[in-house]
Order: structure tokens, then C-alpha cells, then sequence
């Protein structure tokens, strides 16, 4: 039995007994709390997205949503006990492109399929990522990057915020599009891959603006390229991957707002609804942005496409480069 398996059974049997439970008539709801379960530690971005978004659900449909973190197997346990809890409409997950598209390929015996067990609700927000570098060393650009990179293979190498992290694939994708070879240094976060960069041991890092930011505004870091299609608003001088020659090249993360795929549909419009409307809040929107991300707020479909097609994307990089979640 894998490390996986065995922590997934821990949480089986609070997640049946929950399953047991009468849903509620969906012509009344919500008449009571609804539970955000995030599966991401306390504190961190992750958490205070859940928060914020909590928040304004609460506003709009009369009740409390109350955030609860349900860590382990990096997401998978708490992603896990949503896609077979009740679906009625009082239990959600707030999940990011890691936990909905890309452990669908890395874990060979993920206990839920996201495609079918769970009905999206809506994207509700997004954020970019950046090619950052160190001040005092090159590259400035990227097309001096590739050539850097090109001249000296297996010389350079970059960070990561861990493995398949986006910041891994991002590169891998960059990687595999310029045919440069650059060695993976995968770390346990952004934080200490930030050290590390400032310190000058390692010589590039795909970073979220959000994180970056303060390290860039404080000479630092300096910002090479954005790997979104568009500028991003908070780098508004810093030129994006496909200006700098790299057509098409887009990369984003995102998180997305899930139900258990049986949800009565009446009550999937009635959260589709307040998700896209929070997606155009201004107090929202400002929240976001001021940490680095963009509210979205989608219709279900969009939602829906966007996961299967990341799914695809994601899974044909891991496969070729051969990640492992080890």
C-alpha cells in the first residue's frame, strides 16, 4: 500500500460518516453553514484566498462559510474528502491548478478524479507568473538568457518552488519550447528559493508576482520577463515571454471553487451566481490585486474547460520530461 493510500484511509472513515447524512431540499438553500474546505496549510496565500472568498460568499448567500483546512498529501486528503462528501451544496474546495490538473498525471493512484467527481463552479481568481533573476549577475533579457543557457548547457540552473510546482513546469515548458538544458533545483516554497536567488547560488526562478514583488521593488531581484500573455499591471515596464520572441507562450496559475459533481443543479446556479459576481467586486478585486492576484469569477463552463484543458497541457509536460512526485 503506497504512503498516499495509507493516509487517504485515515480520513475515510469522518468522510463516509459524513456521506451518511440527509442533504438538504435544494429549493431552501442555504439555511444553514457551508463549509470552504481548503486544502492548504494555514496562513499562506492559499488560506487567505479561501478567506477573502469566504467572506464574500457569506455576504451574498445569508450564511456563514466557514474555511476549514484540510491538509496532507500535499491537497490530495482534503480534495479527496469533498469529492465524497454530500452533494448538496454545503461542502466546497477552493483548489489550484496543482491539486485540479496537475496531480491527475503525477499521482498514479489518486483516489478521485477531478473530471468527473467534482462540478466546477467558477475560477475566482488568477495569478502571474514572473522570470526573475539576480541584480548583479546576468541575464537581462530572455532572449540572453536562451543564449546564455545555449552557450554553457547544464551550466545554469534555476529554482523552483518544489517539485511540479507551477514555477517547475513553467520552466520545463520554456525548456522544452527553446531546447536549452538548465539544471532543477527544487525547493520547499518561494521563500527559501528567494534566498538562494538573492544569494546568487542559483541563477533564475519562475516566481509569482505577488511573491516577487517586494524583492524586486527592493533591488533584489531583478524582473526578466512575464510568462502571461498580457502585462501584468504590478510590472508594468517588464515585457511578456511572447513579446521577447516566444509566441503564445502563456502560463498562469489559478484556483478554482468545486462542488461534488451531484450537486442539484439549482443550487450549483445559485453558487455560480454569487462566485461571478464576487469575481466583479471592487473590495474583492482590490484584495486581490494588492496581493498579487487577479479576480476572475467565470461561468461554470469556463471553469470547466479551463481544468480539463490545463489537465491536458500539465499532463503532456510531466509525461515527457518524466516528473515524478518524488
Amino acid at each position: 500500500m503506497s504512503v498516499l493510500k495509507k493516509m487517504l484511509l485515515a480520513a475515510a472513515t469522518a468522510t463516509a460518516a459524513l456521506a451518511l447524512s440527509t442533504p438538504a431540499l435544494a429549493s431552501d438553500y442555504p439555511n444553514r453553514a457551508i463549509r470552504l474546505i481548503a486544502p492548504y496549510a494555514a496562513g499562506g496565500l492559499s488560506d487567505i484566498l479561501s478567506r477573502l472568498l469566504a467572506q464574500e460568499l457569506s455576504d451574498r448567500l445569508g450564511q456563514p462559510v466557514v474555511v476549514e483546512n484540510r491538509t496532507g498529501a500535499g491537497g490530495i486528503i482534503g480534495t479527496d474528502y469533498v469529492a465524497k462528501a454530500p452533494a448538496d451544496g454545503y461542502t466546497l474546495t477552493i483548489s489550484g491548478q496543482g491539486l485540479a490538473s496537475v496531480n491527475a498525471t503525477l499521482y498514479k493512484d489518486l483516489p478521485y478524479n477531478t473530471l468527473k467527481d467534482f462540478k466546477p463552479l467558477s475560477l475566482i481568481a488568477k495569478f502571474s507568473m514572473v522570470l526573475v533573476g539576480n541584480p548583479g549577475k546576468p541575464p537581462k533579457t530572455i532572449a540572453e538568457f536562451i543564449k546564455l543557457a545555449k552557450d554553457n548547457p547544464d551550466t545554469l540552473n534555476y529554482g523552483s518552488a518544489g517539485n511540479a510546482s507551477t514555477a517547475h513546469l513553467t520552466m520545463e515548458m520554456f525548456k522544452d519550447l527553446t531546447g536549452i538544458k538548465i539544471l532543477h533545483v527544487p525547493y520547499k516554497g518561494e521563500a527559501p528559493a528567494f534566498t538562494e536567488l538573492v544569494g546568487g547560488r542559483i541563477d533564475v526562478l519562475f516566481a509569482t508576482v505577488g511573491g516577487a514583488l517586494p524583492l524586486i521593488k527592493g533591488g533584489k531581484l531583478r524582473p526578466i520577463a512575464v510568462a502571461d500573455l498580457k502585462r501584468n499591471a504590478l510590472l508594468p515596464d517588464v515585457p511578456t515571454i511572447a513579446e521577447s520572441g516566444l509566441k503564445d507562450f502563456n502560463v498562469f496559475g489559478w484556483y478554482a471553487v468545486m462542488a461534488p459533481a451531484g450537486v442539484p443543479q439549482d443550487v450549483a446556479d445559485r453558487l455560480s451566481k454569487a462566485l461571478m459576481d464576487i469575481g466583479q467586486s471592487p473590495k474583492f478585486r482590490e484584495a486581490l490585486s494588492s496581493r498579487g492576484m487577479e479576480a476572475i469569477g467565470s461561468t461554470p463552463e469556463v471553469a470547466a474547460q479551463t481544468i480539463k484543458d490545463e489537465t491536458e497541457r500539465w499532463g503532456a509536460i510531466i509525461k515527457k520530461v518524466g516528473i515524478t512526485a518524488n
